[in-house]
């Protein structure tokens, strides 16, 4: 069997801390709610994609900010444990780490409210020299999000190689929450853009999620468009690919899609093309929808 080129996942995102709040219903404005149940765990959309990517097996390192406090260092450390690399994560000394509070409903259904913290001071100067450190290869898969700043997109956009012959580092990126797109770098090298159905229609002001998936593509080097239970739309070279998803019973949707994200890059780094990569993708965010919380359940590759 011809084994795959391994490349890196180096993920440029945040980290938080999470409130998980079972709630019966999910608040109206001007409505209080009895929560049923509290948990605690770990999120920001940074490190749940490097969780992910690194639990999919990809050697994954992650350029993030937290807090000089407790919940940094506990963030800190499920990090560890979970394999990813930490090098860049710098500790701020005056912000806070980051916050989440997640509601989740009985079907599964979530609203979140996020206190950016130290996430907010991550500086695109320390992505370039993350990025430098690690002097990028062909194989390798950069995954920004908009969950830092606008301006370390940027910087992770102009540290990227120019493309070779047989291509270059690949570049993705996570358009939640929804924001401007990010334009090319320096090197004329653009995203493959990966948004679920709501955002990718907001982004484009397409009717559909199929035309939005195509106008995306047009504005990146492709485009992946997330569904949910209906699984993914990938456009590679103007041709629309549809992928099923698994039927599950869904407990809590939060961080399906960073799971899918990670699952995405990981799968990229081996080598795989876009429809295979995204087709693993669709199968790690419906596992992950099965239990509580942002990284209740991520999936290995024999769990797919």
């Amino acid at each position: 069997m011809k084994l795959l080129p391994a490349g890196r996942v180096v993920v440029i995102g945040s980290v938080n801390t999470d409130r998980i709040l079972r709630c019966p219903v999910l608040p109206a404005p001007g409505e209080t709610v009895l929560a049923t149940d509290a948990a605690r765990g770990f999120g920001g959309k940074g490190a749940n994609q490097a969780v992910a990517s690194a639990r999919m097996g990809a050697a994954t390192h992650l350029v993030a900010a937290i807090g000089r406090d407790a919940e940094g260092e506990a963030a800190l450390a499920d990090l560890r444990g979970a394999q990813v690399e930490t090098g860049a994560v710098h500790a701020h000394p005056d912000a806070p780490t980051g916050q989440a509070i997640v509601m989740v409903d009985p079907g599964g259904e979530n609203s979140i409210v996020v206190l950016p913290g130290a996430n907010a001071r991550l500086t695109p100067d320390q992505v370039t020299a993350a990025l430098a450190r690690l002097h990028l290869l062909p194989v390798d898969v950069v995954l920004t999000s908009n969950e830092v700043p606008a301006e370390c997109v940027r910087a992770a956009a102009a540290a990227l190689p120019a493309a070779g012959p047989r291509g270059g580092t690949r570049w993705l990126h996570n358009t939640a929450p929804a924001a401007e797109l990010p334009g090319p770098g320096p090197t004329g090298r653009r995203p493959l853009l990966v948004a679920n159905a709501v955002e990718a229609r907001q982004l484009t002001g397409a009717a559909t999620a199929v035309e939005a998936a195509h106008a995306l593509a047009r504005q990146g080097e492709g485009a992946v468009v997330t569904l949910g239970g209906d699984g993914a739309l990938v456009v590679s070279d103007g041709a629309l690919t549809r992928l099923p998803a698994p039927a599950v019973r869904v407990v809590d949707t939060t961080g399906a899609g960073d799971v899918f994200c990670g699952a995405l890059a990981a799968r990229l780094a081996r080598g795989a093309d876009l429809p295979a990569a995204a087709a693993t993708a669709v199968a790690a965010g419906a596992f992950a929808v099965t239990a509580l919380g942002a990284r209740g359940a991520l999936p290995r590759p024999e769990d797919l």
